[in-house]
């Protein structure tokens, strides 16, 4: 055994073993995100030919759904009216009684003969489809018209690999119409289950006639190449167990009563009475692999605001790096003003989104945006950009490191008068529900902001949380 400075390998390796192996682990599990890498000049001159504005209307219409329940209405509609195919991306995916609502839904489309596939994040693939609730994803995995598949699966033995996740979150019905947005399958974000909520807004776009270049046709095509990575593999039931079995009768059972608990969903829906014009809706997307990813969908973004004469962001959190910050200088040389609306520390859902803007706030300011801390009834998980009285961006991406370069994102940007005008009024009141910080550190007060005390303990633990997460911010 070799000799280094009196101590050899083998007692080295016997001292301090495990914490070489944390430390080698740690450095897997980080060191491929830590370079933020550039926007290539191939993807630079793919944007600069997209056109995002159109002086004609569309062949696309649009619905815009700010509500929870209105959010499981639609998916239960759309899924029912479903004759061919059936497509759910989700990040998170749980077995409570919105989840359940929507497997039951398309379980029973799949008895009908439609063909369903779902793909879920690694992270919901592990937690909810195998540990916690997994007979219910293995009745519909047994289904022979239900394909299930996830998304870069947790494999602690290749640390490497878990950083990207699939944040994506849509429903495609046949070719015809499709929901995206902000909202995960679960009971925080759709119906009234819990007193516990999530505000989010999403889009709901019905195709008018067959148009090769319409965002249904992006949306569809990107799902085709998500589908078909290698990092997405089937989930599949092994063994149609007594527990399997009872699920799937659990989900015919909880359809039936779907029909009563929610009679609306199942009348003949006029979609486009209940939807508007819309001059042209196109996609936004990060990098499909799961990777260290080139930042699609923020150098999109900025580009799209540095065009613009005003800027409203609606974003859960901010968790900016340093090449995000320096995005955002050149909007204030150009005397772009940019507001920013992002949840009040003491009723922020993310605590790790709450604690950086603690730590940041001052940078933050110091790019010259306006930032209204919200406080509303309930935390507020909407992702959106609206820019001037034209232009509307919704979908799935935080302003935040980990949407910008670790997780795929999809961001619809509509032009539309109509659309603006909806999503700005309701930026304009919640604004009255928010403070804001003054040039000198000072607060000014929303007509409608009531405080709200933190206790002692979670003053204390956002304490230490500011000291713990320094080096942890860009994988938050």
């Amino acid at each position: 055994m070799h000799k280094i400075s009196g101590f050899s390998v083998k007692k080295i390796l016997k001292k301090h073993g495990l914490l070489l192996f944390i430390l080698i682990y740690v450095g897997s599990l980080t060191i491929p995100y830590l370079p933020h890498k550039k926007v290539s000049a191939s993807f630079k001159k793919q944007f600069s030919s997209r056109e995002f504005y159109s002086p004609a209307v569309g062949t696309e219409r649009v619905a815009y759904i700010p509500d929870n329940t209105d959010a499981l209405l639609y998916r239960l509609n759309m899924i029912n009216n479903a004759k061919k195919e059936i497509i759910l991306s989700t990040f998170d995916f749980n077995a409570d009684k919105a989840g359940k609502d929507v497997m039951a839904a398309l379980y029973h489309a799949a008895d009908r003969g439609v063909k369903v596939r779902v793909i879920v994040d690694g992270f919901s693939g592990l937690l909810d489809m195998k540990l916690q609730s997994r007979e219910w994803f293995e009745a519909l995995a047994a289904h022979e018209n239900i394909q299930v598949r996830v998304y870069n699966s947790i494999n602690p033995l290749k640390p490497w690999d878990m950083q990207a996740r699939l944040h994506d979150k849509y429903v495609i019905i046949d070719e015809q119409m499709y929901l995206l947005g902000g909202r995960n399958t679960m009971n925080l974000f759709l119906g009234d289950y819990s007193s516990s909520k999530n505000i989010d807004r999403e889009l709901f776009v019905y195709e008018t006639r067959e148009n090769p270049d319409s965002s249904l046709s992006q949306v569809k095509t990107y799902f085709e190449n998500i589908w078909t990575l290698s990092d997405s593999k089937d989930f599949v039931c092994r063994r149609e167990s007594e527990k399997v079995q009872d699920a799937a009768k659990q989900l015919e059972k909880r359809f039936e009563k779907l029909q009563t608990l929610y009679p609306e969903a199942y009348k003949p829906w006029n979609y486009e009475g209940r939807t508007f014009e819309t001059n042209k809706v196109s996609l936004l997307c990060n990098p499909l692999k799961s990777e260290n990813k080139e930042p699609w969908v923020w150098y999109s973004l900025h580009r799209l605001m540095s065009e613009a004469k005003n800027v409203t962001i609606y974003t859960p959190y901010i968790i900016c790096g340093k090449e995000m910050y320096q995005d955002l200088f050149p909007l204030k040389e150009k005397n772009i003003p940019v507001e920013i609306i992002t949840n009040d520390v003491a009723s922020g859902a993310n605590p790790w989104g709450c604690t950086d803007y603690l730590n940041q706030k001052e940078n933050i300011r110091k790019t010259g945006v306006t930032v209204y801390e919200f406080m509303g009834k309930h935390s507020c998980h909407t992702k959106a950009v609206l820019l001037d009285d034209r232009m509307s961006i919704v979908g799935s991406y935080n302003l935040d490191m980990r949407s910008t370069y670790q997780d795929t994102e999809l961001m619809l940007a509509v032009d539309s008068k109509e659309l603006n005008a909806m999503i700005r009024k309701e930026a304009e009141t919640d604004k009255t529900y928010s403070k804001v910080m003054q040039e000198d550190g000072t607060y000014q007060y929303g007509e409608n902001y009531k405080a709200k005390e933190m206790s002692t303990g979670k003053k204390l633990f956002y304490g230490v949380l500011r000291v713990l997460i320094l080096p942890l911010r860009r994988f938050l």
